[in-house]
């Protein structure tokens, strides 16, 4: 689930002849919120909650591979282009955790009847 939307993603940058840019961010996003939401259901957000930045590094570690300069400066660009999507994918993640809480904890509210 976190893998499809980012790698298409990944695709329509290429595509478009850009570096990592918005289709990583996009699709970052949607594959971070689609995995967490998933994983509360089956109550493992803690476990899924570090891999968006993780597999936005890995899929975007060819942007390095391919850029043109000494490696320290491919390194500092590659880093400063997919920040926003490791960033973006992070904040779904939390935005689902403190959702999930939020529901849990009104749950239990009208459950011993104090709602």
């Amino acid at each position: 689930m976190l893998l499809g939307p980012l790698l298409l993603g990944d695709g329509v940058d290429v595509l478009v002849g850009r570096g990592p840019c918005w289709g990583v961010a996009v699709g970052a996003t949607a594959g971070a919120l689609l995995a967490a939401l998933a994983a509360v259901r089956r109550r493992s957000l803690g476990m899924v909650a570090p891999l968006p930045v993780v597999a936005v590094a890995v899929v975007t570690a060819g942007a390095v591979l391919t850029s043109h300069g000494p490696l320290a400066t491919r390194l500092v660009r590659w880093a400063v282009a997919v920040f926003p999507a490791m960033a973006a994918a992070e904040c779904a993640v939390v935005v689902v955790a403190l959702a999930a809480v939020a529901i849990r904890f009104r749950f239990g509210m009208k459950r011993t009847g104090r709602a």
